[in-house]
C-alpha cells in the first residue's frame, strides 16, 4: 500500500508505544498504543455498523480525543470523513451516515451513536484500505466556505512538507485551534508522527496556561485569536509556561508589537506561519523582527514556484503587488468537493486571492484577501492597513476593519473594537480621522469581543451583517 498517514501513524504508534500522546478528559495520560488501539476499535465498531470504504461520513463529535479518532478510523477503513452537516447535506453530496455522541439529539439522517462503550480493546486486526479522505472546509471569506477533499496520502505528505520548513516538534505540544479544523489535524498529524504529546485548550485561557506548565510543552500551535488571549491572560498574572519555547501562530495577522510583547513575556520566539487551504504551508517569518513592515510573512518556501498577476492575468509589478499565484507540488494538490475539479491547472499553479507584493528582501508582504478588500471612494484598500492604525492607540485591545455597504455603491469603514485599559473613544476617533481625512469616513463600533471563524480568523462578513441588520450604537463615527 502506498504510504499514508494511517500507515505512518501505525508505524509511529509502534515506535513510540509507551510514550503519552495526549490527556484524557479527566486529565489522565493516554499513551500511542492506547491511542492506536482505541482507533482500531473505532474502525471495528464502524464496520460493524455497516460503515465501509467509499462512504461519506459526518463526524458531529465535539470532544478532541473521541473526534480525532473517529477521523482516523475512517481513514482506515477507506472512507471520507468530514464535519458536522445538515442530514441532506449539501448540492451535489449527501453523506452516507452522521456520527454523533451518545445522548445527543438525531441529526435525522443515518445516526450512529458513539458512546462510552466504544472505548475498548479491539476484537480484530482491521488493515488501512486505500481510499480514505478527508474534507475540509475553507475559511469561508466570501460567506460561503468551500469544500476541499484530502486523500490519505495527501494528508501525509502535506504534513511532512510542513515540518520539513518549519520544523519538527522537540517536546510536548499545545494545539490551540477548534477540534475540526484543517489546521487542528494538521498539527495533531505532527505531533503524532513525531512521537511527541499534544494537550489541548481547557475551559478558559489560564487554565490552559497551567496545563501547558504542567506538560512541559515546549511548541504552541495557536489561531490569531488564541494567541491575543494567550497573551492577555498572562499579561493578566496567569502562569508563564517556563518550557515554552516557539509559538507558531497561522489563519491570520499578527501585529509585530504583540509579537515582541508574547516574547518578551514567554521567553520563546513568536513566528508567524502563512498557508493556505489550496496550497499548504508557503512562508514563515518572526513579526517581532518585521516592526516596520506591517503584513511581512517572508520568502516563499524553495519548493513553490510563484509569481503575481494584475486583475486582468498580466504580470504585476512586483513592487507594487498582485494577485499571488503558486506552483503547487503535485503530492499535495487538492480538489474541489464534491465536483472533483483540480484547484490547480494542468501546470499546477493556483490563484490564492491573495494580494502580496514583493520586498528587496526577497519577502512577501500580506496587502489582503481580494474578497476582502473595501472600496473606498473608488480607491480599494486591505483591511489591515485600517487595522494597523488602531492597533497601537492606547487603550486598544483588538480591532478589527470591515466594509459597509454605501446605497449608491462602494463600501464604508466599520472598525470594531474591543476595548483595554485606559480606552478612550473619542480620542480614538480623532486620533483615526487626523489619519484617515475627510474621504474615509468610518463608523466605529465598541465589542466585546471580535466574532471569529472557526479556524480562528477574523470573521469580517459576520461584523458586516450584525452591524448593518442590528445596527449597534456606533461610538463617534468620522
Amino acid at each position: 500500500m502506498t504510504a499514508s498517514f494511517s500507515t505512518a501513524f501505525e508505524e509511529s504508534s509502534r515506535a513510540h508505544a509507551g510514550r503519552v500522546a495526549t490527556l484524557d478528559a479527566a486529565g489522565g495520560p493516554v499513551s500511542f498504543e492506547n491511542l492506536f488501539y482505541t482507533m482500531m476499535a473505532f474502525a471495528e465498531a464502524l464496520q460493524d455498523r455497516g460503515v465501509g470504504p467509499g462512504d461519506l461520513v459526518a463526524v458531529h463529535v465535539t470532544d478532541a480525543i473521541a473526534g480525532s479518532a473517529l477521523r482516523l478510523a475512517l481513514l482506515r477503513i477507506g472512507a471520507t470523513a468530514m464535519g458536522r452537516c445538515a442530514p441532506e447535506g449539501g448540492e451535489g453530496y449527501r453523506p452516507d451516515w452522521h456520527l454523533i455522541t451518545e445522548g445527543t439529539a438525531a441529526t435525522g439522517g443515518r445516526d450512529i451513536a458513539v458512546g462510552r462503550s466504544w472505548v475498548r480493546s479491539p476484537r480484530r486486526w482491521v488493515p488501512a484500505t486505500a481510499g480514505g479522505a478527508m474534507i475540509r472546509s475553507t475559511s469561508g471569506t466570501t460567506g460561503v466556505p468551500k469544500l476541499r477533499r484530502i486523500t490519505d496520502e495527501g494528508l501525509l505528505a502535506r504534513i511532512t512538507r510542513g515540518s520539513d520548513w518549519r520544523g519538527r516538534p522537540e517536546g510536548a505540544v499545545f494545539i490551540g485551534y477548534a477540534t475540526p479544523s484543517g489546521p487542528f489535524f494538521n498539527h495533531m498529524g505532527r505531533a503524532l508522527l513525531g512521537g511527541v504529546m499534544q494537550v489541548h485548550p481547557r475551559d478558559d485561557d489560564a487554565a490552559s496556561l497551567a496545563l501547558m506548565e504542567a506538560a512541559g510543552v515546549t511548541a504552541a500551535f495557536l489561531s490569531p485569536w488564541n494567541f491575543r488571549r494567550m497573551v492577555a491572560a498572562a499579561e493578566a498574572g496567569a502562569m508563564r509556561p517556563r518550557s515554552l519555547r516557539r509559538i507558531m501562530v497561522g489563519g491570520g495577522e499578527v501585529a509585530p508589537d504583540l509579537a515582541a510583547r508574547a516574547e518578551a513575556l514567554f521567553g520563546a520566539e513568536v513566528v508567524l506561519g502563512y498557508g493556505s487551504s489550496e496550497t499548504g504551508s508557503i512562508a514563515h517569518t518572526r513579526p517581532a523582527l518585521h516592526r516596520d513592515v506591517p503584513g511581512y510573512v517572508g520568502p516563499v518556501y524553495d519548493d513553490m514556484a510563484f509569481r503575481l498577476c494584475a486583475e486582468d492575468g498580466s504580470p504585476a509589478d512586483p513592487a507594487t503587488g498582485g494577485e499571488l499565484w503558486l506552483q503547487v507540488p503535485e503530492p499535495i494538490r487538492l480538489h474541489d468537493f464534491p465536483s472533483g475539479r483540480p484547484l490547480a491547472d494542468a501546470e499546477g499553479w493556483v490563484a490564492t486571492g491573495d494580494l502580496c507584493r514583493i520586498l528587496p528582501d526577497g519577502g512577501l508582504q500580506f496587502l489582503g484577501r481580494r474578497s476582502e478588500l473595501l472600496n473606498i471612494g473608488g480607491t480599494k484598500r486591505a483591511p489591515h492597513l485600517f487595522e494597523a492604525l488602531a492597533r497601537g492607540f492606547p487603550g486598544v485591545a483588538d480591532v478589527a476593519a470591515f466594509r459597509l455597504p454605501e446605497p449608491g455603491g462602494g463600501d464604508r469603514l466599520g472598525l470594531a473594537v474591543v476595548p483595554g485599559p485606559g480606552f478612550d473613544a473619542t480620542a480614538l476617533a480623532a486620533h483615526l480621522t487626523v489619519h484617515l481625512g475627510a474621504r474615509c469616513p468610518f463608523d466605529m463600533v465598541v465589542r466585546d469581543a471580535i466574532p471569529v471563524t472557526p479556524a480562528g480568523k477574523t470573521d469580517r462578513r459576520r461584523l458586516s451583517d450584525e452591524h448593518v441588520s442590528q445596527s449597534p450604537e456606533s461610538v463617534a463615527p468620522g
